[in-house]
């Protein structure tokens, strides 16, 4: 059986600008450029596939019909457990989830390393474990704080799917307490990456990506972009839309207790 959470979260929201094509704070700065493209952290990887236009459809249609239509709420928390009679992607989560699971192992087959698909997909005989699916509904001028995913709660390999509209996620790598001050000897800015998420494309945090750097999104109405599908082209400003996000998380074992406190 899936447990449930439901929440209306606090989202991190900047004002509107009186002019919507400026996201700068003086005539003297220029806006930061985000990249299409994965930016050089160890474990991030974001493919050029794309989750196909008619199964993105459906399954936000049933995020909606299901979660938050006609409802206050703009997050919900779904947790299932690999079965013993096989089935490995997460047992009592809702059936457009599991089938969003296997389209998501089939299309990352050939663009991952195969530890991490393995570590993101095990297979079926491999020790059972329990899955977190996490649904948030980001409205055009909304995000989300930086932060590292709870360490004593979620595990290594995190997915997660943007449907609906892109966005710019910033990446900013965290600094331990005996790091040295930014040396001359170090590339500059090096420890902050902005990427633009587009719309049905997956993201796949392992590793250093997963452990040693924040991610979050601004709360903008839009987003400066390097042009193009590859990124070579002028930048273009990009309004963002209604957009849901799902996140596919492993619960580390014992942190699998609904409502618990954190381990």
């Amino acid at each position: 059986m899936c447990a449930v959470n439901t929440g209306h979260i606090a989202r991190a929201t900047s004002p509107p600008s009186e002019d919507d094509n400026s996201e700068v704070d003086s005539l003297f700065d220029e806006p930061q450029i985000a990249m299409r493209t994965a930016p050089p952290i160890p474990g991030l990887f974001v493919p050029s596939i794309r989750l196909p236009l008619e199964l993105a459809n459906d399954i936000v249609q049933q995020c909606m019909d299901l979660y938050f239509d006609g409802r206050d709420i703009n997050q919900i928390m779904l947790f299932g457990r690999a079965s013993e009679c096989g089935e490995n992607m997460g047992n009592g989560l809702p059936t457009f989830l599991i089938t969003l699971l296997h389209w998501l192992a089939e299309l990352l087959r050939d663009h991952l390393p195969e530890k991490v698909h393995e570590m993101l997909f095990p297979p079926n005989d491999a020790p059972r474990r329990a899955r977190q699916a996490i649904l948030n509904l980001y409205h055009p001028g909304e995000g989300i704080s930086p932060h590292v995913d709870l360490l004593k709660r979620f595990d290594d390999g995190i997915i997660g799917v943007s449907f609906g509209s892109g966005c710019v996620m910033s990446f900013e790598r965290v600094k331990s307490q005996e790091e040295e001050p930014l040396e001359e000897t170090r590339p500059l800015n090096t420890d902050h990456w902005d990427l633009y998420l587009e719309e049905r494309s997956i993201l796949v945090l392992s590793e250093d990506a997963r452990y040693d750097w924040t991610h979050g999104i601004d709360g903008k109405l839009k987003d400066f972009v390097s042009g193009g599908v590859d990124g070579q082209g002028e930048p273009e400003w990009i309004e963002r839309g209604t957009r849901l996000s799902i996140t596919f998380r492993w619960l580390l074992p014992g942190a699998d207790i609904v409502g618990g406190p954190d381990p």
